[in-house]
């Protein structure tokens, strides 16, 4: 799975989108609302935030499987994933597949706000 998410498919066109600020910003800001992890760092913009921001989901989702079942569930419905999701994302990659769907998820998020608002 590694790289999957960042570099091939239907994603790629997604994730080219991190290489905007504003987009790169809002998508930080939505990550640390959905993991209420304030301190989630804010990568460059550039062709690595993707990973980068994989890397810090990442931790966040270990340190929530450890607090328990339900710390982990209540992450995962912030996300607003669905099960089959879930079950999907940890198939293909475990947790490190997991952190790569919660990325682009809450980048859907944000770009589907701005095209509401007439932004994007």
């Amino acid at each position: 799975m590694n790289g999957e998410l960042s570099e091939s498919g239907g994603t790629a066109g997604l994730r080219k989108r991190l290489d905007e600020a504003v987009v790169l910003q809002r998508t930080v800001q939505q990550l640390r609302k959905d993991l209420r992890e304030e301190g989630l760092p804010e990568p460059g913009v550039g062709p690595g935030a993707f990973e980068e921001l994989r890397a810090g989901v990442l931790r966040v989702l270990e340190h929530k499987q450890r607090e328990g079942a339900h710390a982990f569930g209540l992450v995962v419905n912030r996300v607003d994933l669905t099960e089959p999701q879930l079950r999907a994302a940890m198939a293909a990659g475990g947790l490190y597949g997991l952190a790569g769907t919660v990325v682009l998820r809450c980048l859907q998020k944000v770009l589907s706000r701005m095209r509401f608002a007439g932004l994007g």
